[in-house]
């Protein structure tokens, strides 16, 4: 395996996470010695598409590199395109921000803010997602096949990112069975304090999810009556953009 193989693995295993990893985690996972995963990766700190939290820290993706992965989808996926006039609606609907996310790997990434002036005062890491804490992320989950999941749940610790983040594996469980029946999952400060969001997946024309859209605000705008009120709109909303993908089924 030569040196770009190797960079483009490490890239690869870094995205696949939401998760420092130490140089160890690196060498075993790709299988290459220590010291040519320190040469790779002081490559890629040098070019900026992996940070250091501190000297001799763990490792992670930096910020440019999902900024530019979220450019390349922007201009290129046929999903954004199709969604965007349903996602103005949306936006416009309920005069709240309006999400549309990607999976890579264990994280969510937002490619599609509608409405963003509602949540300016969000924390800069507010494009990228736990699978497990927000309501985009748990429609991935909720969709993902039984081998999909186990490994997921092997592979993440879930962290409190907040007092009602649910970290007990078998509630989150029941939860996604929940959202797989319902089409629509909630996130009730459970990312964030003071913000709320409802979202629901958009299907492609093989019943696939090929995106998750969710509707943000804060929660002195959004009451829980409201996320119950919110979830029929949103679901109607993707619907109609998972019919335009091709999608023949029906909702949850």
């Amino acid at each position: 395996m030569d040196a770009i193989s190797k960079a483009f693995k490490i890239l690869g295993l870094f995205l696949e996470t939401e998760n420092d990893l130490s140089l160890t985690d690196v060498s075993k996972s790709i299988k290459i010695s220590s010291s040519t995963a320190h040469r790779i990766i002081s490559i890629l700190i040098k070019t900026g598409y992996i940070e250091q939290r501190k000297t001799r820290g763990k490792y992670y993706l930096s910020t440019r590199m999902l900024v530019d992965l979220a450019g390349i989808i922007r201009k290129r996926l046929h999903v954004r395109t199709v969604a965007l006039p349903y996602l103005n609606e949306l936006s416009h609907a309920t005069d709240e921000a309006v999400i549309m996310a990607l999976r890579f790997g264990e994280i969510a990434f937002s490619v599609e803010i509608v409405n963003r002036n509602r949540i300016l005062n969000l924390r800069p890491d507010s494009n990228s997602f736990n699978l497990y804490s927000t309501g985009v992320g748990k429609v991935f989950l909720a969709y993902m096949s039984e081998k999909e999941l186990k490994n997921y749940f092997n592979k993440i610790e879930l962290k409190p990112r907040t007092p009602y983040t649910v970290t007990d594996p078998g509630e989150l469980k029941k939860e996604l069975e929940k959202i797989r029946r319902n089409g629509v999952a909630f996130d009730d400060q459970e990312h964030e304090l003071g913000t709320r969001m409802v979202a629901s997946p958009i299907m492609d024309w093989e019943g696939n999810v090929a995106a998750s859209v969710g509707v943000l605000g804060y929660s002195r705008r959004i009451s829980k009556k409201r996320m119950a009120l919110l979830a029929t709109i949103v679901k109607q909303h993707t619907y109609q953009i998972s019919k335009a993908m091709g999608y023949a089924g029906q909702t949850g």
